[in-house]
């Protein structure tokens, strides 16, 4: 009996290590999701640094305005 007890034993580790295995898979899925996502966001974020950083060497390259007296 003690034979059939390892082998219950050992299927219900297995059994635990399969699901242990898909839980892991699926944070893995929701991780990669997490990461695109962040990627994206920076991206959206770098675009606009570039469009301010265009804003501020256009306006230190021009020439200064002076303003009419009243």
């Amino acid at each position: 009996m003690s034979s059939f007890s390892d082998a219950l034993g050992a299927l219900k580790n297995v059994l635990l290590l399969q699901d242990n295995m898909s839980q892991v898979r699926q944070d893995i899925a929701d991780l990669t999701d997490d990461v695109d996502d962040l990627n994206d966001y920076v991206v959206s974020i770098d675009k606009r640094v570039v469009r301010i950083e265009t804003m501020i060497e256009m306006s230190q390259n021009a020439p200064s305005q002076k303003r009419l007296e009243e």
